[in-house]
């Protein structure tokens, strides 16, 4: 897995964990995808993957440039942080779990 900000999804989460950031979305409550200054040190250590996931949405859906959400936060860097983390965690726990638990011991 080349790409840093899936490596750090898998080894943080659990698969279940990532499950509900598929179902629910990242922005619910998870450890470390909480605070701003969270959010954006994950954007600052993780740049340059989550513009990658963002471009393999786009060749997943014809798509080009960022998602609307992401678009809407382009004026505060923060926020456009956020919103990239966000996505690129949903867009991780989708394709690693499809939104399936598994029965945890």
């Amino acid at each position: 897995m080349s790409n840093t900000f899936k490596q750090h999804m898998v080894n943080t989460y659990s698969h279940n964990e990532l499950a509900d950031i598929a179902n629910h979305g990242a922005n619910t409550g998870h450890h470390g995808l909480i605070w701003t200054a969270d959010l954006v040190a994950l954007y600052e250590q993780h740049k340059e993957s989550l513009h990658d996931i963002v471009a393999e949405y786009n060749d997943a859906t014809g798509g080009s440039g960022f998602p609307e959400y992401i678009q809407r936060s382009a004026d505060d860097y923060d926020q456009f942080a956020g919103a990239m983390v966000y996505f690129g965690a949903e867009w991780v726990a989708n394709e690693v779990t499809q939104g399936e638990y598994t029965e945890e011991v």
